[in-house]
């Protein structure tokens, strides 16, 4: 139940994730936060706004913990608290760390994770250098970090999800996800990664939400690789953030001409790491030898499926069920959503052929 709590204190106006880790140290729990009066509240240490906030939320929203817990049941979303033994250890450190964060997928607490950053009106060569990093950092048995953003997040996340693990860090709620993203990110949490956000569920992303979310993809990352930014990109914000959390700033050198591959030069200029490819970063760790990305299996149904797709040709929905009699027409799109996420087929003009 504390947990719960936690994340009920979060989502109270006025009152953040660091009021929230020193209110607990005071009461003991955050239970007994909640259950605090006005004074006890003022007297903690937080100003009178905020307990006169969280006085308020409690007496309109009596039973916010239990709705919580029913939100968590039925969207089978977790959470995850600086006090549990799951929380990953590399962003605990950070002096920013947020108290909780909700997630989706298997967080793998220690796992060996870089993030990929960059603009989201991305060039041809960015498109290409995000699918290339992303895929190799993966096959290399590196989690693959970045923001679910159009361009170079999502170009990293799509490479490294079909042969690896990618994590999706969001800047809004995670109940409030768009529809243009639900494909992608509900193929990361198919294929073992994780969509993790610190902000209530019901929350839209805003100008205080993505700088949050650009602390969270550095503290999680032992490196941030900036691909292709602007000049005024979040992108820099987030090598910022890493070098500040003294993690190393990989930086893709950019063509001088280009507007878009400005702020990469910038970085350059004052001294961040320049790579030419993945082996630079792998080196950089001693990661010399490639791993072995993690095997994603099939499942039965899904392997019925896939055993239906000719190796050398595509094939279309209806030809997949006349095929597959044992597979209902309302499941075959959810499936074959599952054997994309998981790297064994891919789609072109509604027709689906073999990795």
């Amino acid at each position: 139940m504390e947990r719960y709590y936690i994340a009920t204190l979060s989502a109270v106006n006025r009152i953040g994730h660091q009021s929230v880790k020193k209110l607990v140290e005071v009461f003991g729990s955050a239970e007994n936060v909640w259950r605090a009066d006005l004074s006890e509240l003022v007297n903690a240490g937080i100003n009178q706004k905020a307990a006169e906030n969280l006085a308020e939320f409690r007496s309109q929203h009596p039973d916010a913990v239990e709705k919580l817990i029913e939100f968590c049941n039925v969207k089978k979303v977790k959470i995850c608290t600086i006090y549990d033994e799951n929380y990953p250890p590399i962003l605990k450190i950070i002096p920013t760390a947020p108290v909780m964060f909700y997630y989706r997928g298997e967080l793998n607490t220690n796992a060996e994770r870089i993030s990929i950053v960059g603009t989201r009106n991305a060039t041809f060569y960015g498109q290409k250098v995000a699918k290339m990093l992303g895929k190799e950092l993966a096959e290399a048995g590196i989690t693959v970090v970045s923001g679910a953003a159009r361009g170079i997040d999502t170009f990293a996340h799509e490479a490294a999800l079909k042969v690896g693990r990618t994590v999706a860090v969001l800047g809004y709620g995670i109940n409030k996800i768009p529809r243009e993203k639900r494909k992608l990110l509900d193929g990361i949490v198919e294929s073992g990664g994780v969509v993790i956000s610190e902000f209530p569920p019901n929350l839209e992303g805003n100008v205080g939400t993505f700088p949050a979310r650009n602390k969270v993809i550095a503290g999680l990352s032992r490196g941030v690789v900036v691909v292709e930014a602007g000049i005024d990109s979040g992108a820099l914000l987030t090598a910022g953030n890493a070098a500040e959390y003294s993690r190393d700033v990989f930086v893709v050198p950019h063509d001088i001409f280009s507007k878009k591959g400005e702020g990469c030069n910038e970085l350059l200029q004052f001294g961040t790491m320049l790579i030419k490819g993945t082996n630079d970063i792998l080196n950089h760790y001693n990661f010399k030898e490639k791993k072995d990305a993690p095997k994603v299996e099939l499942d039965a149904t899904e392997k019925l499926v896939y055993e239906a797709i000719p190796e050398n040709n595509s094939i279309t929905l209806d030809e997949i069920l006349y095929k597959v009699e044992e597979i209902e027409p309302n499941e075959i799109s959810e499936i074959m959503l599952r054997l994309e996420s998981k790297g064994y087929v891919f789609e072109k003009d509604d027709e689906y052929s073999r990795c």
